[in-house]
C-alpha cells in the first residue's frame, strides 16, 4: 500500500508538471507557418568583412520595390556585435539566396565623425519612410551604438548613409534603464493613431531583465516611448526577451521575438500595440536543423506565396544569419 502511495504522489506530480509546462505556451492557431531549417546566409569562413566572426539580427528589405537601381532584388542587412560591430549588407534575386557580400562593408561603422564614436555599432533595421525626403519616400536605418542609444540613418541607395540622429536613448525610458537597442520598426497597424511608426525594442534595466518597450513616432525620426512594457519574460522564455517584429498573419497582428530560452515566439497583439497576448506561441525552435542551434531575432517576410523566416542562429556571441521556409507551399 505505501508502494501504492507513493507511486500516486509521483504521478500526481508529474502529472501537475506537465500541465504547468504546456499551460506556458499556446496551441498556434489553424494554418500557423511550420517552417524549416533550410541553411545560412553568412558564410563566416567566406566573408570579407568578419572582425569578430559572429553576425547578428537580420534585417530584410525589398530594394526592386523601392530603391532604383539597386544591385538586386532584395538587401539584407546584419552586423557583428561586438567590438568594432559594423552594419552590413548582401543582395540576392531571390530570397533563396545565393546572397552576395557587398565587398566594402561596413556601410556604416562605429565611428561616424563628427557625429559619432562609439565602440560598436549593431543591430540594423531598414524600412522605406513613406514621408521623408519632402513626401518621395527615402530608407531609414535603424542601429545601436553603443547599447545605450538607437540611432537612424538615411539612404536613397541603400549602400550611401547619411546620419539621421538620435531615436531613442536610455533617459527616455526612464532612470533605471541601461540598454536601450535592438530596435525594429514597422508602419503603425492603428490607422486611428496620431502616430505613423511604431518600433519595439530591447530595454535592460537595472534588474538586468530585458523586456521589449514600445516607441512611437509621426515621422520615424522623433519618437515618444511608452511608459509600460510589450513583453516582459515569462517561466517559458527565460530571464531576457528581445528582437521584437512586428507580423501580421491571417488578419491577426502578432509581436514575434525571442527568448532566452533559444527560441522565437510569437503573441497576439492588438493595433494599438498595447493589448498583447498572455501565453506565447512558439514560432520556431530549429526544426530540421540537426545542430539544436539558438534561435534569435526572427524576421518574416512572404512573396509570391512562399512564406520564409530569417534569424540568428548559433550562440549568442557566435551567431551567423540563417533562413528558414515554411512548408508545404
Amino acid at each position: 500500500m505505501k508502494a501504492l502511495r507513493l507511486f500516486s504522489s509521483a504521478a500526481v506530480a508529474l502529472l501537475a508538471f506537465v500541465l504547468v509546462v504546456s499551460a506556458q505556451t499556446q496551441a498556434p492557431p489553424s494554418g500557423w507557418p511550420v517552417f524549416w531549417y533550410k541553411g545560412i546566409v553568412t558564410n563566416k569562413a567566406a566573408s570579407i568583412y568578419n572582425p569578430t566572426n559572429e553576425f547578428i539580427f537580420p534585417s530584410v528589405f525589398h530594394a526592386g520595390r523601392w530603391l532604383k537601381n539597386p544591385l538586386a532584388e532584395w538587401y539584407i542587412y546584419y552586423a557583428p556585435h561586438d567590438d568594432p560591430g559594423g552594419i552590413s549588407l548582401r543582395y540576392s534575386n531571390s530570397l533563396e539566396g545565393p546572397w552576395t557580400e557587398y565587398p566594402k562593408n561596413p556601410v556604416i561603422s562605429r565611428n561616424w565623425s563628427p557625429h559619432y564614436s562609439v565602440p560598436h555599432v549593431s543591430s540594423p533595421d531598414a524600412i522605406w519612410n513613406l514621408e521623408a525626403n519632402n513626401g518621395n519616400g527615402r530608407m531609414i536605418m535603424y542601429f545601436h551604438g553603443s547599447n545605450s542609444v538607437t540611432r537612424w540613418a538615411y539612404s536613397d541607395d541603400g549602400i550611401k548613409f547619411g546620419y539621421g540622429g538620435v531615436a531613442v536613448t536610455n533617459a527616455m525610458g526612464g532612470p533605471s534603464v541601461t540598454e536601450t537597442s535592438y530596435a525594429r520598426v514597422f508602419r503603425h497597424p492603428d490607422t486611428n493613431s496620431r502616430y505613423n511608426y511604431g518600433m519595439f525594442y530591447m530595454g535592460n534595466e537595472r534588474d538586468n531583465i530585458r523586456r521589449i518597450r514600445l516607441a512611437e513616432s509621426v515621422d520615424g525620426k522623433t519618437w515618444t516611448v511608452s511608459p509600460n512594457y510589450v513583453v516582459a519574460p515569462g517561466p517559458e522564455e527565460g530571464a531576457n526577451v528581445s528582437g521584437g517584429e512586428l507580423w501580421n498573419w491571417g488578419g491577426q497582428h502578432y509581436i514575434i521575438y525571442h527568448g532566452s530560452s533559444g527560441k522565437a515566439y510569437a503573441r497576439t497583439i492588438d493595433r494599438t500595440l498595447r493589448q498583447v497576448g498572455k501565453t506565447p506561441i512558439v514560432l520556431f525552435a530549429g526544426r530540421g536543423d540537426p545542430s539544436g542551434d539558438r534561435v534569435a531575432a526572427p524576421v518574416v517576410v512572404t512573396r509570391n506565396g512562399q512564406t520564409y523566416l530569417f534569424y540568428e542562429k548559433g550562440d549568442r556571441l557566435g551567431g551567423t544569419i540563417a533562413w528558414a521556409k515554411m512548408a508545404a507551399q
